[in-house]
């Protein structure tokens, strides 16, 4: 059979492009290195602030979220927040329009001891109209996490690009 030089030099291509497209595009490793500022030694409490865009309902849900990947949470309430930092709780207010300006949904603070890592508060504070997936988010930084730039991941900086791939983030356990 014969061949022009067009049609091996389409052949060449085309292999070379599925190859490329195989290293490119193949299976990609699960596990995955997330990095973490710190961690709680202790169970902490979520605290929802009267003010706050979400209700107890909604907080118990994404707790729920981080709970099936190993972490607990000791009491979830409502109160009347006269301050946003209380030791041993992850705190969650209404931001006060700072986000809005900055074109953010959310916004975590937390104190890890620089000797110990251990973090002792955490306030989280969310825009109103609360968006899906948001709070999940947060918490995963109340947590300790940072972010990963792994499209599809929670812990993922931009919300569009984020999704619910929680691969690195399980309480002492390994990835599948």
């Amino acid at each position: 059979m014969r061949h022009t030089k067009g049609t091996i030099a389409f052949i060449l291509i085309f292999t070379m492009g599925m190859l490329f497209s195989l290293v490119a595009f193949g299976a990609r490793n699960k596990n995955i290195q997330i990095d973490s500022l710190g961690r709680w030694d202790f169970i902490p409490s979520i605290r929802i602030c009267k003010v706050a865009p979400v209700s107890v309902h909604e907080v118990a849900t994404a707790a729920k979220w981080w709970q099936d990947l190993g972490y607990e949470f000791d009491l979830i309430y409502s109160e009347d927040c006269a301050r946003t930092r209380k030791y041993g709780t992850i705190t969650i207010t209404l931001d006060q329009g700072e986000l809005i300006m900055n074109n953010l949904l959310g916004r975590t603070a937390f104190y890890p001891d620089l000797e110990t890592n251990e973090i002792s508060w955490a306030t989280i504070e969310l825009r109103h109209p609360y968006t899906e997936r948001v709070l999940e988010h947060e918490l995963g930084h109340a947590l300790g996490w940072l972010h990963c730039r792994r499209r599809g991941h929670m812990m993922h900086p931009n919300h569009f690009d984020g999704g619910w791939d929680a691969s690195g983030l399980h309480s002492g356990v390994e990835d599948d």
